[in-house]
């Protein structure tokens, strides 16, 4: 998410000329009384280069709430701007529309204004008018190019950046790319501070736990390390027992945000195999030891896309086939909504929207959760979870019975009865 209620897509068919634009989109999150709706408002072109990873920043300390976008172009990490801009929407009833068609000499006929809607005019005071025009403005969302880093050193034409975060505090940007390593940069001034050789192959995800001292990363090397963003240090290497020593190989990696009943925050790994008859998983971390607590197996597909939600009540996983995303409560891993076919093709990207707050929960009809989808069908679509029913276990409801049994015999003995 770029903000609380915008999120921004990207990509592109690169140097070929497959017909795909290459850049990102704006979009902004609104409700309609029934249902979420997505409207664009921003684009950018990024040349003959396809957005292939990226990442976003918003400094609400500031004052203007200042906005960056990171863009995985080829080996480079582009850093842009994103300025917000009002402008008036001019809109055109259906009678406008018919009355000024061209007339047979090319002209365009305007439609004279009636007496009562030239007396409606004349008595329009300046702050009517102020507050019309306000009512006509349309937001509008510009990236203006700022610096730019190569990040990935290996030969020209293996060299590419797989994943570029941003720390929540937004004083580091971590890079991985085709060469295994790790490099941390200053943000936003994008100075190199440290190269880290994390894997032998190229790295497919990172992330940056909440408080920003640990970094995870995943390769296809099969390894998941965790690592100190101060010296680079490694911290441990994640381990799982695999099913039948199969080889599995991580996919990507979350760090999840503390659900606020004292827990530390979490992390979420998932994992494919080899093999296709085998399941994938989705995993929990204990954040303290890094030890495997829970592993969920997913028969359906191969899992491509992974993420956490701001609250830290849940996570979500999409497929690479069949196009289905499953939410789960992120403390113990149960299923709370799966859906079925929700793309045509692969999931390539999920994100929450931020339901725990107001703005989140005004732009989702009051919704518990929502997951925000995109895929290789041009299709974006949000997920929404209402508010659940909080039943009691069966042990706390069988005890409750037993007291409620208890108290009633007293008191009728009390009575004598």
């Amino acid at each position: 998410m770029l903000t609380d209620r915008h999120f921004v897509v990207a990509g592109g068919g690169g140097a070929a000329k497959t017909g795909v634009s290459n850049g990102f989109a704006i979009y902004q999150l609104t409700f309609n009384g029934e249902q979420c709706v997505a409207t664009q408002v921003g684009k950018h072109d990024t040349g003959s280069r396809a957005v292939m990873n990226c990442t976003s920043y918003e400094d609400t300390k500031s004052k203007c709430k200042k906005l960056y976008f990171v863009a995985g172009l080829d080996d480079h990490s582009q850093l842009y701007f994103i300025n917000k801009k009002f402008e008036i929407a001019r809109s055109y009833s259906y009678s406008d529309q018919n009355e000024n068609e061209k007339s047979p000499d090319n002209s365009v006929r305007k439609r004279k204004p009636s007496e009562k809607e030239s007396d409606g005019n004349s008595i329009k005071s300046p702050e009517s008018l102020r507050k019309g025009l306000l009512s006509q403005r349309r937001l509008r969302m510009l990236a203006h190019p700022l610096d730019s880093i190569k990040t990935d050193m290996s030969p020209a034409e293996e060299s590419f950046q797989k994943v570029v975060r941003i720390s929540s505090n937004g004083k580091l940007m971590a890079t991985g790319g085709c060469d295994g390593y790790i490099r941390l940069w200053q943000f936003p001034s994008l100075k190199p501070l440290r190269d880290i050789k994390a894997h032998e192959k190229e790295v497919d995800d990172i992330d940056f736990s909440p408080d920003c001292q640990k970094i995870v990363s995943v390769s296809k090397d099969g390894s998941a390390f965790v690592w100190n963003t101060k010296d680079g240090n490694k911290l441990c290497q994640l381990e799982w027992s695999r099913p039948e020593d199969a080889k599995y190989l991580f996919k990507r990696c979350r760090f999840s945000e503390s659900d606020g009943d004292g827990q530390r925050p979490r992390l979420f790994t998932i994992t494919n195999p080899i093999k296709s008859k085998l399941p994938s998983f989705l995993q929990l971390w204990d954040t303290s030891s890094f030890l495997l607590i829970k592993s969920v197996p997913y028969n359906l597909s191969p899992i491509s896309a992974l993420a956490t939600s701001p609250c830290g009540k849940f996570v979500a996983i999409g497929s690479m086939f069949g196009g289905c995303i499953d939410i789960y409560t992120t403390f113990n891993l149960k299923l709370v909504k799966h859906i079925e076919n929700a793309h045509s093709n692969f999931i390539t990207g999920l994100a929450f929207v931020p339901c725990h707050m107001e703005i989140g929960q005004n732009i989702t009809g009051l919704s518990e959760g929502a997951v925000v989808s995109i895929s290789v069908d041009n299709q974006i679509r949000v997920h929404r979870i209402p508010h659940r029913q909080h039943l009691l276990p069966l042990w706390a409801a069988l005890l409750l019975i037993v007291v409620v049994v208890c108290l009633a015999f007293t008191f009728c003995s009390y009575l004598g009865l």
